[in-house]
């Protein structure tokens, strides 16, 4: 199965009621049913999907869209929103965007730590806990995906918050936090981000202890290479094999600076 197009050679369950069909040359419109009325997939069906697409649909909200076929071989359905399906894809990888010929080290995979311009880096996009699309650096889809389904082998769920961050994404946070403006949580300076060398991930983990999957990632993160990193955010995991082992082995799930 493709880490980095992980709806490929999966079956899916339309669970939307509504699921309608969209026009293929414009996904905002739906196909028109023989007597009136749309066409839609019905609730229940077992689907593959052969490819994405996406559309924006608001400042960053983006849609995305699949080509759903019976998954027992039968006729192509048509188009349709993944929201409609369960699950609605979160967590599923939609490809690889590399670095651009000639991008430069403020460019969107360009990767930094500690104020130093490390190199261009491989992104996979993937469908975060609020339907929107995230980017992971490709050396950690593996660990991460393997992180996932072994907390929903217990019954948990893992999505994301936030991945991989671009220089410019960094800096808007970080001019957000200090300015004080509401909605803008602290954030490190640009070019001094973890998550900008595309290690660390903010898991949607609520309120932290008590939360089911906060309290799953206590008990195994830490066997995946995933350790807490930041004092006061729960959310906040990095890939850090070395740094987790290390945890594990003096019966922790954070490194030694981890206040709370």
């Amino acid at each position: 199965m493709s880490l980095t197009e992980s709806f490929r050679d999966k079956v899916f369950v339309v669970a939307d009621a509504d699921a309608r069909i969209r026009r293929a040359d414009d996904l905002m419109a739906f196909q028109p049913a023989p007597g009136g009325g749309v066409r839609r997939i019905p609730q229940g069906a077992r689907i593959s999907i052969s490819e994405v697409r996406r559309v924006e649909a608001g400042s960053r909200a983006i849609i995305v869209f699949g080509r759903a076929h019976a998954a027992d071989g039968g006729p192509e359905f048509g188009w349709t929103s993944t929201r409609n399906l369960e699950r609605k894809f979160m967590n599923e990888t939609l490809g690889i965007t590399p670095p651009a010929p000639g991008a430069g080290r403020f460019g969107p995979n360009a990767a930094w730590a500690d104020g130093v311009f490390l190199g261009q880096v491989d992104l996979v996009e993937i469908v975060d806990a609020k339907l929107e699309i995230e980017r992971l650096a490709l050396k950690t889809i593996a660990p991460y995906a393997a992180l996932v389904a072994a907390a929903a082998a217990d019954g948990v769920d893992i999505t994301l918050n936030s991945g991989f961050r671009s220089y410019p994404e960094q800096k808007h946070l970080h001019d957000g936090f200090t300015r004080g403006l509401p909605g803008f949580n602290t954030a490190a300076k640009p070019g001094f981000s973890k998550h900008q060398n595309g290690i660390a991930f903010d898991i949607a983990v609520a309120g932290g202890d008590g939360n089911p999957t906060y309290e799953w990632l206590k008990r195994q993160a830490t066997r995946f290479g995933f350790v807490r990193t930041v004092s006061g955010e729960p959310w906040h995991w990095e890939f850090d094999e070395p740094r987790a082992q290390a945890a594990r082995a003096s019966g922790s799930f954070k490194t030694p600076n981890v206040r709370a």
